[in-house]
């Protein structure tokens, strides 16, 4: 018995090395060349967030156009960071600027016009509100700052200019850790850095099974699991791929959008649902596919181009409108 149970121990450690060398080594991890189809489910997402604030009754679940955001930046920040380090290339300070100049500019364009507006159109209470959110979103602690306001699909945040901004600043948190987070695994453990990933990702997932209560929306912790997800992809994508997957994924996205709703926004479930048909986008490599059409038209890739700007603009639009 002891015989054997050596026997089964050293198989399945043969079998973990085989894996940890064919998937799990990121050291030949290089950086990825741009994808439109990436592009395009920018374009796909902010439909969803803009069409859900602009409550077009077919897209009650539009609102997970947020979490397909941020596995796409899972995805694309992770390959940088690790293709970067692979190439003894990487820089703390180039990679922050980066963020800098991508983010702040439209960001703080965005606040400025937003505030001149706000202090004609909104009320001495509600400006006063707004002052609040302004500071906060400006310190990327939004989030933070609207967890003890009204929950996000209530009717009073719809009059809220800036309420769209807990979304950013979960980005901006990930932004400043990752790298950290990253680099340090990579420098002691770089062998184990997948799997670290899936066991983060996984605590994550756990956590939010766990816990209940609303504020779990806004907080980043409840939110890494999608961002490491994206990098699980990324590097699984580097190893293998599949083709006519995401003929099965469009649907399955298209799915969570329509048939989900505000019941089950706090819920793991639309979230799994929409990210799962992401990943087979991802991990599929048929441009001629009838989704990489569509993923790669003009009109689709041009919204994915200016999401970001559509995304930041979209909600004192709506808001402002309402009042």
């Amino acid at each position: 018995m002891l015989i054997l149970l050596l026997n089964s121990v050293k198989k399945h450690k043969i079998i973990f090395e085989k894996m940890q060398t064919e998937f799990f080594d990121i050291s030949g991890l290089s950086r990825i060349t741009f994808r439109q189809d990436i592009n395009g489910l920018r374009g796909i997402a902010v439909l969803g967030v803009v069409f859900y604030h602009a409550d077009f009754i077919y897209f009650k679940g539009g609102w997970l156009g947020v979490d397909i955001f941020f596995l796409i930046s899972g995805y694309l920040i992770s390959n940088i960071i690790i293709s970067e380090l692979n190439a003894k290339k990487f820089s703390f300070k180039n990679f922050y600027l980066r963020r800098v100049k991508r983010i702040l500019p439209a960001l703080f364009s965005t606040l400025f016009i937003t505030s001149i507006f706000s202090y004609f159109i909104l009320s001495p209470d509600a400006l006063i509100q707004y002052s609040k959110s302004l500071i906060a979103s400006i310190f990327f602690g939004a989030n933070y700052y609207f967890q003890n306001l009204d929950f996000y699909n209530l009717s009073p945040t719809r009059f809220m200019p800036l309420i769209h901004m807990w979304s950013l600043a979960i980005e901006e948190q990930f932004y400043l850790l990752f790298p950290l987070l990253t680099f340090t695994i990579y420098k002691v453990f770089k062998k184990y850095l997948f799997i670290f990933f899936l066991f983060l990702s996984t605590f994550s997932i756990l956590i939010n099974l766990f816990i209940s209560e609303n504020y779990k929306f806004y907080q980043f912790q409840f939110r890494v699991w999608e961002f490491i997800l994206g990098g699980l992809l990324m590097v699984l994508n580097s190893k293998i791929s599949f083709k006519g997957l995401d003929n099965f994924g469009f649907p399955i996205l298209l799915f969570s959008y329509f048939y989900f709703d505000d019941l089950m926004i706090n819920s793991l479930l639309p979230k799994v649902t929409a990210l799962l048909g992401v990943a087979l986008i991802l991990i599929s490599n048929n441009d001629a596919s009838f989704t990489k059409k569509l993923l790669n038209s003009k009109i689709i890739t041009l919204v994915g181009t200016i999401s970001f700007s559509f995304y930041l603009l979209h909600q004192p639009l709506f808001a402002f409108y309402r009042i």
